[in-house]
């Protein structure tokens, strides 16, 4: 009986040094394959379920959509749909200049004109999330 309480009282201290390393190990982000490149919007748009989109075209960041202020779910984007388009719901188009994308990681940080500061998360080959959750794809493989 000795030898048999001596085998549990090892495994129970094998097991519990096995469950105190795997809490203490950080968590892998579920993007951390995928890294963020500039040029993935380069000559490119993004466009979400809410036909919401963002592309880059040389310098210049275009926003196009609609701000629904009965959605359930709102975005980075409906902020800047909503002032242009007054939060009357109509389709708007924007060209904002001196738009400037940096990475680090998985994120985009997209800068341009008229204060417009953008974070995106890549999440998938062809897809990104803004920060209230929003997932934007493009039909275009990145370059």
């Amino acid at each position: 009986m000795n030898k048999l309480k001596k085998n549990s009282m090892y495994l129970l201290f094998l097991s519990l040094i096995l469950l105190l390393a795997a809490c203490t190990s950080k968590p892998t982000p579920e993007n951390e394959a995928y890294i963020a490149k500039a040029s993935d919007f380069e000559d490119n748009v993004f466009t979400s379920s809410q036909n919401q989109s963002i592309g880059l075209f040389g310098n210049d960041l275009r926003i196009t959509g609609i701000y629904d202020k009965e959605a359930k779910r709102k975005s980075s984007l409906d902020s800047i749909i909503s002032s242009i388009s007054g939060g009357t719901g109509k389709q708007i188009e924007k060209i904002f200049t001196n738009a400037k994308v940096k990475t680090e990681g998985a994120k985009y940080y997209i800068t341009a004109d008229e204060g417009v500061s953008l974070t995106f998360t890549k999440v998938g080959e062809r897809i990104i999330k803004d920060e209230e959750g929003i997932e934007y794809s493009t039909p275009v493989h990145s370059k």
